[in-house]
């Protein structure tokens, strides 16, 4: 019994000391030597500029050719953690003239090393946004608690005079990389980028700052002199907090995002169900109401005519969708040294262009002819099921990828042109609208027609047509008139509007489109 006690006690007494206060763990000449090590590590000197300008320099190297290697090696030369740590620390003593000092390094710093990466991205050939870019513009509330915890880490390691494993801790925190991405976006006039690279950053270093002053205060540094009241607690907690609410909103918007592509994902795969598919690609922006613009590639083992549409009923109202479907008679992917962003892949392609195209076309519909114009391949084919225009210049756009050297041309059977659609009150294209209106003309320019007759309808008032209705529907017509004028159509413009409304309101929500002789 005895000895049971004696376990009881020793093990409470454990706790009790692993929750004390470990200020007791350092006397007031070491605190003194830590801080003075930890404000050094802080100065600005002509060392700290040259390192942090290479630093970020290869940081967008790195980040332009998506280079991790490159990006970490960035991370472990950039000297950014020495102010901020000595900024923590100063306010933990409540040192104004170090925390002043400090605070002056690090926008320096920070301002060379956004320089740095301008002037990297100006020179270099490469500037498209890589997924290491990308993955840096928008900052969650995860990226705050993983900068807090290793400010913890770095904290401790410093005011215990442990800095071996600090690489590991810059590595955490990546105070680098977010900078280069500032200067990207700068550099190439992206501002969503730019501000949300500068998000990170700054909830990088507000978070070490604030974990740099918690430890600081644990271990027994205090103001050496104070007038007034405490604030220095919850000023930190109040700019936290402020930080809080837009990662909040981002992590909240990318969550969305995730669950609503593995929606449109299983969406997908059921259009094609029975044909083997293989999702290579799948890119799905979200608004309110779920997935408003749907970008899809997809190895199929037979051509599914429809899929698009198929896809787009599973949708909000006015989402637009986009399936390219990749042909193989195995439903995988090809190889690596395939070209993946064809509608179409014949598993073995002749070596001719016209051969290439017809092999390529015969997986989708009947190929009538393939001639040469000039220096053009023109095409006739017709697609299987009941394709539309718009189906027939997607066939276009993915046989010219699969042929970049020679201009293709393909020419869709003579039919009627759809309507172009408006929204009820408007006379303004949409996207939609757009895109109807931009199809029609490239039609008309593969049937050899260069000129046509643009009729713009609206619905009457209770009453009947009214002038306002004429200005409505005449203005529907110009506007679908301006999208082929911008493609080389001649176009006569005219108005109707009907005494009454016959069948479904809606038809008259547009502007007709006809050939003229």
């Amino acid at each position: 019994m005895a000895a049971s006690k004696s376990v009881i006690g020793q093990t409470v007494e454990a706790i009790r000391e692993a929750v004390a206060p470990p200020a007791r763990l350092l006397s007031d000449s070491e605190r003194s030597v830590a801080a003075a090590e930890i404000y050094e590590a802080g100065q600005l000197t002509p060392t700290y500029a040259f390192m942090l300008f290479s630093a970020c320099g290869i940081a967008a190297l790195g980040l332009l050719q998506s280079s991790v290697a490159v990006i970490i090696g960035a991370m472990l030369i950039s000297p950014l953690m020495g102010p901020i740590m000595a900024m923590g620390m100063a306010l933990a003593r409540l040192d104004t003239r170090a925390f002043r000092s400090a605070a002056a390094t690090l926008a320096i710093g920070a301002a060379l090393s956004v320089a740095a990466s301008v002037l990297i991205v100006w020179i270099s050939p490469l500037k498209d946004a890589t997924p290491e870019i990308l993955s840096r513009t928008r900052p969650t509330l995860l990226d705050l608690i993983v900068a807090l915890l290793s400010g913890f880490v770095g904290a401790y390691l410093t005011v215990n005079r442990k800095g071996g494993a600090i690489a590991g801790v810059a590595i955490a925190t990546a105070l680098m990389p977010p900078l280069a991405v500032v200067g990207y976006g700068l550099a190439t006039a992206n501002w969503q980028i730019a501000s949300g690279a500068m998000l990170l950053f700054l909830t990088n270093v507000v978070s070490i700052l604030g974990a740099v002053y918690g430890v600081a205060r644990r271990y027994g540094y205090r103001p050496q002199a104070r007038e007034g009241r405490a604030w220095e607690t919850w000023a930190l907690l109040g700019v936290m907090a402020a930080l809080c609410v837009p990662l909040a909103v981002s992590l909240r918007s990318i969550v969305a995002e995730a669950r609503e592509t593995a929606r449109v994902r299983s969406v997908v795969t059921e259009a094609f169900a029975g044909t083997s598919p293989h999702i290579t690609e799948l890119v799905v922006e979200t608004g309110r109401g779920g997935a408003s613009d749907v970008q899809a590639v997809v190895v199929t083992r037979k051509y599914v005519p429809g899929a698009q549409d198929a896809v787009a009923r599973h949708l909000k109202a006015g989402a637009h969708v986009e399936i390219e479907q990749i042909v193989t008679a195995t439903g995988v992917p090809p190889t690596a040294g395939s070209v993946l962003a064809n509608r179409v892949t014949p598993t073995s392609a002749p070596a001719g262009p016209e051969q290439k195209l017809r092999a390529m076309l015969s997986g989708v519909g009947r190929v009538e002819q393939v001639r040469r114009d000039g220096e053009a391949l023109e095409a006739s084919v017709v697609l299987n099921g009941s394709p539309g225009l718009a189906e027939y210049r997607a066939a276009e756009q993915a046989a010219q990828r699969f042929l970049p050297q020679t201009p293709v041309r393909i020419v869709p059977p003579l039919a009627p042109l759809p309507a172009v659609p408006f929204a009820y009150g408007t006379s303004a294209l949409d996207a939609d609208g757009r895109r109807t209106a931009e199809t029609l003309a490239w039609a008309l320019n593969r049937w050899g027609l260069k000129s046509a007759k643009v009729e713009g309808l609206a619905t009457p008032g209770p009453r009947g047509p009214r002038a306002a209705d004429l200005r409505v529907a005449q203005a529907r017509g110009e506007a679908v008139a301006s999208v082929l004028r911008e493609r080389g159509i001649e176009v006569s413009v005219g108005a109707s509007v009907p005494d009454v409304v016959e069948g479904d309101p809606a038809r008259y929500l547009a502007a007709r489109v006809t050939a003229a002789p």
